[in-house]
């Protein structure tokens, strides 16, 4: 009876979770894409069609609803509630002709617009689906009267936007360095705009965990003159790039901070995709995965272990996982979306645990002693009786040691390092990154070992 009950309300804290993401936007740029949920971890089962949406869609997480922005000819703001099934909430144009391109909301929950095709940003009403005022960004522009304006970010007070500033009378060659536009949210009035080193920023505006403003500038394309730049949003001034593409080897697709570390998405000149581990501090790029096309679109990191990568591939398109500390891909293959992933819609952060359920999951103990001197042991936690599968995986990504567990009747088992490789020989002295799978989680830890 106890088991039944324990089932059945992982079952139903699993359906909740299901509701705050994460979500997936899959398209082949024709007429429709669609948007599907996926397990946030293992097995990472997609769930296929939720809603079908415009074909070239961004989307965006806010107060529980996912807001669909409709780019290129559709100019439209699509309202979902997954709490409803996914449900149709609204949805309302934005005007025809301007290309919106994201959408943001203050603290005050007022909604805001990018335009690539006027020079407008829009305040926009999402509960009457009305434009509630336009700000002109043709102060931004270059010779065509257009400042390209994508991407927005909000913190606190200050509204940034990206500005490509492109000559489209010139094959779309950017006409000058990139800025960031910044809107002063307690007045809406424009503030002077960051400028930047490099010119067309591509990518999200992220921030890092020394309080600066990160973007990928992707420069002229195949030219390998961009980079990913870091802004003070203090003194408005820049610190140049901190990667160059000439360092990273291709053209700046996406940029994912994960905490003291990123991730980059590059094509190279010949239109291969890559993803690189990124060490700010020590300057250091480590490719994990090389593709033979152009493959893969989007990155996102679940704020703890995981890097979702979103695959393209004709053959298998789909979302593949990796550890985000070791490199290390946690799928076999590509878990199967209907049409091919595009864009990640990451989840809500996870609740706290409700008591009693923890053995409904997999936890993974500190390994201890750490560092060891060859041996650690770190304690796992799951269902009683079912299997979990252990690696060791050094930071470039090799798997060293795998083992097979099985939880006892009390919902514990060991794992024992030894600072041994599967073949027996001793393992050179460094970090490591200890990765248990079962069938209802996934957890990890870092270990150091010392000789």
């Amino acid at each position: 009876m106890k088991r039944l009950i324990l089932i059945l309300v992982t079952l139903m804290a699993s359906n909740a979770w299901a509701q705050n993401g994460p979500w997936v936007i899959t398209t082949d740029f024709s007429t429709f894409g669609r948007v599907e949920h996926f397990a946030a971890a293992t097995p990472w089962a997609a769930s296929g069609e939720l809603a079908v949406i415009p074909g070239d869609a961004v989307g965006r997480l806010h107060d529980g609803l996912v807001y669909i922005v409709g780019r290129g000819g559709s100019n439209l703001i699509r309202i979902h509630d997954p709490a409803d099934g996914f449900a149709l909430v609204r949805e309302f144009s934005i005007g025809a002709g301007r290309n919106p391109q994201d959408i943001a909301f203050d603290a005050q929950g007022r909604a805001f617009v990018s335009c690539y095709d006027e020079a407008v940003l829009l305040e926009v009403d999402t509960e009457l689906g009305t434009v509630v005022q336009v700000f002109d960004t043709s102060a931004f522009a270059d010779t065509d009267g257009l400042p390209e304006t994508a991407w927005l970010r909000i913190d606190g007070d200050r509204l940034y936007v990206t500005s490509q500033k492109l000559d489209r009378g010139n094959w779309y060659i950017a006409s000058g360095p990139g800025q960031l536009l910044v809107m002063d949210l307690s007045t809406l009035q424009w503030l002077p705009p960051l400028q930047l080193a490099g010119t067309n920023p591509y990518t999200e505006i992220q921030r890092d965990d020394q309080g600066r403003l990160v973007v990928g500038c992707v420069g002229a394309w195949a030219a390998l003159d961009g980079g990913i730049e870091a802004i003070d949003p203090v003194t408005g001034l820049s610190d140049g790039f901190l990667f160059t593409e000439a360092e990273l080897g291709g053209d700046i697709l996406n940029v994912e901070l994960c905490g003291d570390r990123m991730h980059v998405l590059t094509s190279d000149p010949a239109f291969a995709t890559r993803i690189s581990r990124l060490d700010p501090v020590a300057g250091t790029v480590t490719p994990i995965v090389t593709t033979a096309g152009y493959d893969l679109s989007d990155l996102s990191w679940d704020g703890a272990f995981q890097l979702y990568v979103a695959d393209r591939q004709v053959s298998a398109p789909g979302i593949r996982v990796f550890d985000a500390v070791s490199g290390a891909e946690l799928t076999t293959g590509s878990v199967a979306t209907g049409l091919p992933p595009f864009q990640f819609i990451p989840a809500a952060r996870a609740p706290s645990p409700v008591p009693g359920l923890l053995a409904a999951g997999l936890t993974l103990g500190a390994p201890w002693p750490n560092p060891c001197n060859p041996a650690a042991s770190l304690a796992i936690t799951g269902d009683p009786g079912q299997q979990v599968s252990v690696s060791v995986f050094d930071l470039r990504g090799r798997r060293v040691l795998r083992q097979s567990l099985q939880i006892d009747g009390s919902g514990l088992a060991h794992f024992s390092f030894d600072g041994r490789h599967t073949n027996g020989s001793a393992l050179p002295a460094g970090v490591y990154r200890v990765v248990a799978q079962s069938r209802s989680g996934f957890a990890a830890r870092s270990l150091t070992l010392v000789k």
